[in-house]
């Protein structure tokens, strides 16, 4: 049996780590324990110090959001808000702060060798974000997974940039050489190993099947090509059949 991979971090950023962050922690980490994927989350605060009028660990709007999720309370709701580390940034495998104009200035006053290296959302310190928290997570996961989509603005990328361009699947089933047992092939994909792993463990858990990396493609068990073309467009992918 092959060793598991050591998972990858993801920190996210706020100001006092009571809202936002929070729930951004709570809702990548239980997606990706659902997808079986080889990452995890931590959230930290950039000034925990302003907020004077956060009581209790995280807030309640949070709580019962990640709560409504299936998100059991456990130490990442009970913890106390907590303060970034240098160490932090340079442990982690991606870093986003949930509020450019508000975290850039504080991202350049006390980790100014970071600022320009992580990403920004545009999520503001008000009721009612929590929906938007969760599309945000939800197209990382994708860009993390190798789907289209435009990453978020950072110092470095300039407005007028164009869209990444939106990467080409191509989905076929072979079924020669191995008795009657077909598989789902998923190629041409301009992917390194690791991303094409996470990318099977994705797949593996939706089709409720088994499956492999080999020779730089995927291949699923069984016929899954309708599934597995879904789940590829769900990501941002641009799918073509092959074959019959």
């Amino acid at each position: 049996m092959a060793a598991s991979r050591t998972k990858k971090n993801v920190l996210f950023l706020c100001t006092g780590n009571y809202y936002r962050s929070r729930y951004a922690e709570l809702v990548f980490n239980s997606a990706a324990s659902r997808m079986g994927l080889p990452w995890e989350a931590t959230s930290r605060g950039l000034a925990i110090e302003r907020g004077i009028n956060n009581v209790g660990p995280i807030a309640k709007s949070t709580l019962e959001a990640a709560i409504s999720l299936g998100v059991r309370p456990g130490d990442a709701c009970t913890r106390m808000p907590c303060a970034v580390s240098e160490a932090e940034f340079a442990a982690a495998a991606r870093v986003v702060a949930l509020k450019k104009d508000e975290h850039l200035p504080l991202m350049e006053e006390r980790f100014p060798a970071w600022a320009s290296k992580i990403e920004y959302w545009a999520i503001e310190d008000e009721p009612g974000v929590l929906p938007l928290i969760e599309k945000e997570v939800n197209g990382l996961i994708a860009r993390l997974l190798g789907g289209g989509g435009l990453a978020p603005e950072t110092p470095e990328r300039p407005k007028k940039e164009a869209s990444k361009k939106v990467l080409t699947a191509k989905v076929g089933r072979e079924t020669a050489g191995r008795r009657g047992k077909g598989v789902t092939t998923v190629f041409d994909l301009p992917l390194n190993e690791e991303e094409l792993k996470d990318l099977a463990a994705l797949l593996k858990q939706r089709c409720g099947t088994g499956g492999t990396v080999k020779d730089g493609r995927i291949e699923i068990q069984g016929d899954q090509r309708d599934r597995i073309v879904g789940e590829l467009e769900k990501l941002g992918y641009k799918v073509k059949r092959a074959g019959g």
